[in-house]
C-alpha cells in the first residue's frame, strides 16, 4: 500500500515539479513516513520515477484501446483521441507527467524513459494502425493504412509538442487546421 501511494503522489509532484524539482523528503511528507521508509520500498528516486513508467504506459494504451473501440466508426474516435489529449492534460497527472518527461526526461534517465517512449508509440501506432485497417473510412485507395498511421502519429507528436510548449489555445487551432488536412488528404 505504501508503495503504492508513494507512486501516486510521486506521480503528482514529478508531473508539477519535475524530477529535479522533487525531493524525497516532500515525498515522504505526503505519504506520513520518513524518508528513510522509503528505501524499503524503492532504491532511490530513480527506481521511483521509473517505476510510473510502466503503470503510466500501459494506462494510456488502455486508454486509447478504449477510445478506438467505444465508436463504431473511426473517424470520430481518431478525432476524440486527439481532442483528449489536451483536456487530459489539463486534469490528469498521468499526461502532464507523461509530456514533461517525454520531452524532457531527467538527463541521466533520458536513455531509459526514451526506450519506454518509444515501446509506447510503437503499441500505440499497432492500436491505431489496427483500428484504421478493421473501418472503411477511408475513400482514397492510393493510400495505404500504414501511410495514414503514420501521418496519423506524426499529428500526434506535433500536436503534443504544441501543447507542452504553446499551451490549450494553440493546441486547439493545431489541431483543427491539421484534422481538416488529414480528412481532406483522406478524401483527394
Amino acid at each position: 500500500m505504501t508503495a503504492a501511494k508513494l507512486q501516486e503522489v510521486a506521480l503528482m509532484r514529478f508531473a508539477t515539479q519535475g524530477f529535479e524539482g522533487t525531493s524525497m523528503n516532500e515525498l515522504a511528507e505526503d505519504v506520513g513516513i520518513k524518508k528513510s521508509s522509503i528505501y524499503a520500498h524503492f532504491s532511490s528516486k530513480d527506481e521511483l520515477f521509473l517505476s510510473l513508467l510502466p503503470i503510466l504506459i500501459e494506462s494510456e494504451l488502455d486508454y486509447v484501446q478504449a477510445v478506438m473501440t467505444q465508436n463504431n466508426a473511426i473517424k470520430p474516435a481518431l478525432y476524440a483521441y486527439l481532442e483528449s489529449i489536451s483536456t487530459r492534460f489539463e486534469s490528469s497527472y498521468h499526461v502532464r507527467f507523461w509530456l514533461r518527461n517525454l520531452y524532457a526526461p531527467p538527463v541521466h534517465l533520458r536513455d531509459e524513459v526514451i526506450g519506454h517512449m518509444q515501446c509506447f508509440m510503437d503499441e500505440l501506432e499497432v492500436i491505431i494502425h489496427a483500428a484504421i485497417e478493421s473501418s472503411t473510412w477511408h475513400t482514397n485507395a492510393s493510400v495505404s493504412t500504414a501511410l495514414i498511421t503514420a501521418n496519423y502519429m506524426a499529428m500526434v507528436d506535433g500536436l503534443q509538442t504544441e501543447l507542452l510548449f504553446g499551451g490549450v489555445e494553440r493546441y486547439q487551432k493545431r489541431l483543427a487546421a491539421t484534422w481538416q488536412w488529414f480528412e481532406l488528404a483522406l478524401r483527394t
